[in-house]
């Protein structure tokens, strides 16, 4: 697989499905209001905490078994049986406290979750087994028609006065269209597993699901927690800006998905200086976005979030600060999972995820009531951070980890650079129409892609990158 022409068409798609997701997102946030919308990433935040449990670790341990070539149709087989016991399970929990349920979100929504989750969860399952057989590339064009899907049905029910309730349906329509293009693709048979199989699963998946269960406290923890202490208005400000900061690392998460399988696979060939170097150069690519991004938000941030979705989003700018500041561990943390996946190494993930989950729900009970959105931020930053040191500390003690300092180095005048443009830009142009806010952030563009092509290793990884996708 070459990775720079897998992760450029990836990116390419991707950006289609983050350009798609934005304009929607603005939308229903113009259109719905924050306490509204805050209702829908509550019930979000009560799906994907189910998905966590139902999954809890199997989408990652077929992924790697396939991508290994362990007998993958039954190995799938397996995942899909233990899947549907667990959703069993969880939807009888469910029903059982559909009232306090109820409560929480704002409406009752049960029998809509339980359909969601069950669309959601195979699914995904589907795009996992793709990727074990190295089809990394056509799970992003699978995932842009499941978020065109999603968009183009929530704004024809919003039309016909549907409220909430548009979004929730269209989640359920999405899923199902992502299922059944994924199960068209795939070339893996369904076969019937032995207990071998589903014991190789569970083995992988008891320290993959603890991962799992990291990774759901570390994107939807803040908002579960702030859905107790704070308003529906609150959720929607603080989700709206967190889905800000994502667009800062959308390359990261696309080379980090192109990285697992070819680490794996190298890894077992036994390629240590490829591992090594792979690394190396995916922490580059990962941070080269994210730090210009949070010189960006650190001067118009306020302006952003007030232009793009409306002044009452505003109250989440200070988060919004300290939102993007995390994505640089994070940025980080992607590679660092993925590699020790791709050691095989799922128990130091989740000896991470214990003390990083730990440290996140502790932190926002203590920090939300008090200081607020900013309380959440913190804590989702100070456990990242916690979670990205123990992961580099066990990576390091299965390869030599050479962190690019130079690269970054250089990254980091470039963006300085475009943040003494962006003050002088500011100073003379009041950003307070998406027109000026366009102006300013294509200029702040200009500057900082001008400094990193001026930057010698920098410049010369970006034209390696090229070669390898023309040729």
């Amino acid at each position: 697989m070459n990775l720079a022409r897998a992760s450029s068409l990836l990116f390419g798609v991707e950006l289609l499905n983050t350009a798609l997701g934005f304009f929607g997102t603005v939308y229903f946030a113009r259109e719905l209001g924050a306490t509204l919308l805050g209702i829908f990433f509550l019930f979000e935040a009560t799906l994907y905490t189910m998905a966590t449990v139902v999954d809890f670790g199997l989408r990652g341990a077929v992924e790697k078994r396939i991508s290994a070539g362990d007998d993958p149709g039954q190995m799938f087989g397996a995942a899909v049986v233990l899947k549907l016991l667990l959703i069993v399970v969880v939807s009888g929990v469910v029903l059982a406290i559909r009232e306090p349920l109820a409560g929480y979100v704002g409406t009752d929504l049960a029998v809509e979750l339980i359909g969601v989750v069950i669309a959601f969860e195979l699914s995904m399952l589907t795009i996992h087994v793709l990727q074990g057989e190295l089809r990394v590339a056509q799970t992003a064009v699978l995932h842009f028609l499941r978020s065109l899907t999603f968009v183009t049905v929530a704004v024809a029910l919003l039309q016909y006065g549907y409220g909430v309730r548009a979004l929730v349906y269209a989640l359920l329509v999405s899923y199902t269209v992502l299922l059944v293009g994924g199960a068209l693709r795939l070339s893996t048979p369904l076969a019937r597993p032995g207990r071998r199989h589903i014991r190789s699963l569970y083995d992988y998946a008891k320290f993959n699901g603890i991962w799992g269960l990291g990774g759901h406290v570390y994107n939807w923890m803040d908002v579960i927690v702030i859905g107790f202490f704070l308003s529906q208005a609150a959720v929607g400000a603080y989700e709206l800006a967190w889905r800000l900061t994502t667009t800062a690392i959308m390359f990261s998460t696309v080379f980090a998905r192109v990285l697992f399988p070819q680490l794996s696979a190298w890894q077992a060939d036994g390629a240590t200086e490829k591992v090594r170097d792979l690394i190396s150069d995916a922490m580059t690519v990962s941070l080269l976005l994210i730090v210009p991004s949070v010189v960006g938000v650190a001067i118009i941030g306020r302006e952003i979030l007030g232009v793009v979705f409306g002044f009452e989003y505003t109250i989440a700018a200070a988060a919004f600060l300290v939102l993007m500041i995390e994505k640089l561990p994070q940025a980080v943390n992607l590679v660092f999972d993925k590699a020790i996946q791709a050691f095989d190494r799922p128990k130091y993930g989740a000896i991470a995820t214990v003390i990083s989950l730990s440290m996140n729900i502790t932190l926002n009970v203590i920090l939300v009531p008090r200081y607020g959105l900013v309380g959440a931020a913190v804590a989702t930053l100070l456990s990242v951070v916690a979670n990205t040191a123990i992961l580099g500390y066990y990576l390091g003690r299965l390869t030599t980890v050479r962190f690019p300092v130079r690269d970054i180095g250089w990254a980091v005048l470039a963006a300085a650079g475009m943040g003494l443009v962006l003050v002088g830009v500011t100073r003379v142009l009041t950003v307070n129409t998406p027109l000026a806010l366009i102006a300013v952030v294509g200029a702040a563009a200009v500057v900082y892609g001008a400094g990193v092509l001026a930057a010698p290793p920098l410049r010369a990884k970006v034209v390696e990158n090229v070669r390898n996708v023309r040729g």
